[in-house]
Protein backbone atom coordinates (compact mmCIF):
# COMPACT_ATOMS: atom_id res chain seq x y z
CA UNK A 1 0.00 0.00 0.00
CA UNK A 2 1.08 3.17 -0.28
CA UNK A 3 1.12 6.58 1.96
CA UNK A 4 -1.73 8.89 1.34
CA UNK A 5 -0.57 11.32 4.09
CA UNK A 6 3.04 12.12 5.82
CA UNK A 7 3.29 10.36 9.29
CA UNK A 8 6.33 8.54 11.29
CA UNK A 9 7.20 5.27 10.97
CA UNK A 10 6.55 3.33 14.31
CA UNK A 11 9.72 1.08 13.91
CA UNK A 12 12.26 3.13 12.39
CA UNK A 13 11.11 6.63 13.71
CA UNK A 14 12.31 7.84 10.24
CA UNK A 15 9.63 10.09 8.21
CA UNK A 16 7.00 8.29 5.79
CA UNK A 17 6.59 10.08 2.66
CA UNK A 18 3.37 10.30 0.65
CA UNK A 19 3.74 7.73 -1.61
CA UNK A 20 5.88 5.33 -0.32
CA UNK A 21 5.28 1.75 0.43
CA UNK A 22 3.87 0.96 3.77
CA UNK A 23 2.62 -1.88 6.32
CA UNK A 24 0.59 -1.88 9.47
CA UNK A 25 2.54 -3.65 12.25
CA UNK A 26 0.89 -6.34 14.82
CA UNK A 27 -0.11 -3.38 16.68
CA UNK A 28 -2.27 -1.70 13.45
CA UNK A 29 0.79 1.14 13.32
CA UNK A 30 1.93 2.39 10.02
CA UNK A 31 5.24 1.61 9.42
CA UNK A 32 8.00 1.44 6.18
CA UNK A 33 7.22 -1.69 4.20
CA UNK A 34 11.13 -2.62 4.62
CA UNK A 35 10.75 -2.04 8.38
CA UNK A 36 8.18 -5.26 8.55
CA UNK A 37 9.17 -8.36 9.91
CA UNK A 38 7.66 -9.82 7.08
CA UNK A 39 9.28 -7.48 4.50
CA UNK A 40 11.77 -10.53 4.01
CA UNK A 41 9.32 -12.10 2.38
CA UNK A 42 7.60 -9.50 -0.13
CA UNK A 43 9.04 -10.85 -3.97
Amino acid sequence: MKAKFKTTCSECGAPIKVGSEIAKDPAGKWIHKYCSPESDQLP
